[in-house]
């Protein structure tokens, strides 16, 4: 679980790297269209550029925003375990307690499902970030490869 936690750290730090690279990308751009702003086919690049880089930007600030946490679990000095276990009885004997081995058993059994449950829910949303991470540099990506597209297209129309 701690892998997890660690893996979600590098991804935040890395996301913070690269939105203070859109966050310039997107001052520049938008200072270039603030000065040039006549509409004219020849800025069409330039706005697919700003384009691309604002869906970047937009899918890396998801990255970064607060989420959801779990915690890696309880330290041993917060389990109880007698106390948990006493709520183990058997129901058919009038609430006759479970002995004590039983008790242990399906207190560790809990305790490894909450585990398991918390390192599987932890696995979920990185691969989710990452897919975000992807989804922004595949953006930013898209928007170059159509401004030049769209800057090829206007140097021989």
């Amino acid at each position: 679980m701690a892998d997890y936690h660690q893996q979600a750290r590098e991804t935040t730090e890395r996301a913070y790297k690269v939105i203070a690279i859109y966050a310039t990308l997107l001052t520049v751009l938008c200072a270039y269209v603030f000065t040039h702003q006549a509409w004219v086919w020849q800025m069409l690049p330039v706005w697919l550029l700003l384009g691309g880089v604002t869906l970047s930007t937009i899918l890396m600030m998801k990255v970064i925003f607060p989420r959801d946490y779990m915690p890696l679990g309880r330290s041993v000095c917060q389990l109880q375990p007698n106390e948990y276990a006493r709520h183990f009885t058997l129901e058919d004997n009038d609430r006759e307690s479970v002995d004590d081995d039983m008790q242990m058993r399906l207190f560790l059994r809990d305790e490894l499902n909450q585990l398991e449950i918390a390192i599987c829910w932890q696995e979920r949303v990185n691969s989710y970030r990452a897919k975000l991470f992807g989804w922004s540099l595949r953006g930013i990506f898209y928007g170059m490869l159509a401004a030049m597209v769209a800057y090829l297209i206007l140097i021989f129309l």
